[in-house]
């Protein structure tokens, strides 16, 4: 009896439920054919048109976003790598300039030397002072001129207070120099009051000696002393320097301190003079006789 009622209540739960699937699917044939609020649609098609508007809306507005969020990752990027090139090309326009002042600066700098050095004997340039050296009582210098500028060794160098040193070696574009303080350098000097002559040496320290001026000599601390053009390296009438202090010696000859006139601790640009005619002929001699 009890399964009688169990099988009976199950074919009525079917049957109720094949009826609904019925019934519904006649409600949706119907709308189909049934026309919509627009006349283009049916029923139907206005259901599901209104069910899915707000899936379509929420799909539109999430493609917006990810558009503007990929937009504006182009336009980052973008903006980074125009800000980097611009910075690159600002970077370049700053050195160029800097060379171009620095060009202006060095070439100022050389004509008034030129100017200033009106009165020395036979300039031939005017060079920058690339390096200063002193170590051991040596003390030189390299200038930016070479023999493509007309300078050979043994062309003195000088600025416009007075005589520098020599160049001992030239290259093409640099050239190195002696300078009239370095412990071996020498150069034929006069003093100017009483014109008597001797020699000036470097003492490798910074400072100069005036060698074989007898103790019978009338000179006197402040006197000027110049090249004397007696040693077929350095013009006449050079400015070398002003005595500083005499004292009488342990021979015939007087210890005589002198001031260079070059301010050597300052030196940036130089003239360079032409050589003697010895060793300008020398030079001339030694480029023809090469390959």
């Amino acid at each position: 009896m009890n399964t009688t009622s169990a099988e009976a209540g199950g074919r009525s739960r079917r049957g109720g439920l094949l009826l609904s699937f019925v019934l519904v699917f006649c409600v949706l044939l119907l709308s189909a054919q049934a026309p919509g609020s627009r006349r283009q649609t049916s029923l139907l098609q206005s259901w599901i048109l209104s069910a899915a508007a707000p899936i379509a809306g929420l799909a539109s507005s999430v493609s917006r976003a990810v558009s503007g969020a990929a937009d504006s990752a182009v336009d980052t990027f973008s903006a980074r790598s125009e800000n980097n090139r611009l910075k690159a090309a600002l970077a370049r326009q700053e050195q160029e300039l800097f060379r171009l002042r620095a060009e202006v600066s060095q070439a100022g700098r050389e004509r008034l030397l030129l100017a200033s050095g009106a009165a020395l004997p036979g300039v031939v340039t005017a060079a920058p002072v690339l390096l200063l050296e002193n170590r051991a009582g040596l003390q030189s210098a390299l200038i930016g001129a070479g023999t493509s500028s007309g300078v050979v060794a043994g062309s003195p160098i000088a600025v416009s207070e007075g005589l520098v040193g020599r160049v001992i070696s030239a290259g093409a574009t640099v050239s190195r120099a002696q300078l009239l303080l370095d412990a071996s350098a020498a150069v034929g000097a006069r003093i100017v009051r009483t014109q008597e002559l001797g020699v000036a040496k470097g003492d490798g320290r910074g400072g100069l000696r005036l060698n074989n001026i007898a103790t019978t000599s009338r000179v006197q601390v402040g006197d000027v002393i110049e090249s004397a053009g007696i040693d077929g390296i350095y013009p006449r009438g050079v400015a070398i320097g002003k005595i500083a202090s005499v004292a009488r010696g342990s021979n015939m000859f007087l210890e005589i301190r002198v001031t260079p006139a070059a301010r050597f601790s300052q030196l940036t640009d130089v003239l360079v003079l032409a050589p003697s005619p010895a060793i300008g002929a020398a030079a001339q001699g030694a480029g023809s006789a090469g390959p």
